[in-house]
């Protein structure tokens, strides 16, 4: 008797291929969880990378800051008054501080002056924009506090910086400010803008001046603030008090 060929078993090959699937889910999953798992590492990694950055960065501009104040130093210590002090760009006569072979032992960035080598901000910290240098904010706690006598202080001023740049350089002057305020308010001006300093001191009510509440330790010689007046963010670094 012939018999016939044992018919097919689809009940195993389903469950075969069910479990065969449940596999392929699960690997699925894992391999996703690795992925999220590289993702952020990487992630973390570049936002501890940019906060070293600004760190670094905010060490050098204070260094470089405390040496501008040390040549302007020199320059009173020889002989010369504030008003007399000069800021010429040794690379650009045309600037707005003049030409750094005038009266070059009043210039700061001049070898027979302050002997400050002028350096170019650190590129990715701000636009692009030079250093300034104003004579139109008080800074409360230093010098004249008194309205009518109020006396502005000789500033140098790195404009437009970023705010990772700002939040890394007012830690570091242990300033705790919320960056999402306004620190300079828009009445009388802001730390950058205005007549670059040519000798002339701003004096009186018309002084700008900072709004102190915002800042956590007072006398505040450097700072990063934000301005009404553009919404930017400027450091600043006190060089002279009056």
């Amino acid at each position: 008797m012939l018999h016939s060929a044992l018919p097919a078993l689809p009940t195993k090959r389903r469950k075969s291929e069910s479990g065969n699937m449940f596999v392929y889910i699960l690997g699925a999953i894992f391999l996703m969880g690795i992925l999220v798992v590289i993702s952020k590492g990487n992630m973390q990694e570049g936002v501890g990378i940019d906060a070293e950055r600004a760190t670094l960065a905010a060490a050098r501009v204070q260094r470089y800051a405390g040496e501008i104040a040390s040549g302007v130093n020199a320059i009173l210590d020889s002989g010369f008054s504030e008003t007399q002090l000069r800021f010429a760009d040794p690379d650009n006569n045309t600037g707005p501080y003049g030409d750094i072979s005038t009266t070059p032992k009043q210039q700061v960035f001049s070898p027979d002056g302050g002997n400050v080598e002028y350096q170019k901000p650190i590129d990715g910290i701000n636009d692009g924009t030079p250093w300034q240098f104003y004579a139109n904010t008080h800074i409360k706690d230093i010098g004249t506090d008194t309205a009518a006598t109020r006396q502005a202080e000789l500033l140098a001023v790195l404009p437009n910086v970023t705010k990772s740049f700002c939040a890394a350089v007012n830690l570091a002057a242990k300033q705790t400010i919320n960056l999402t305020l306004d620190t300079d308010p828009a009445s009388n001006g802001c730390v950058y803008g205005g007549t670059e300093f040519n000798g002339t001191y701003l004096s009186g009510s018309g002084v700008n001046t900072l709004d102190d509440t915002k800042f956590s330790l007072l006398p505040a010689p450097e700072a990063c603030v934000r301005c009404a007046t553009d919404g930017k963010f400027h450091y600043y670094r006190v060089l002279l008090s009056r």
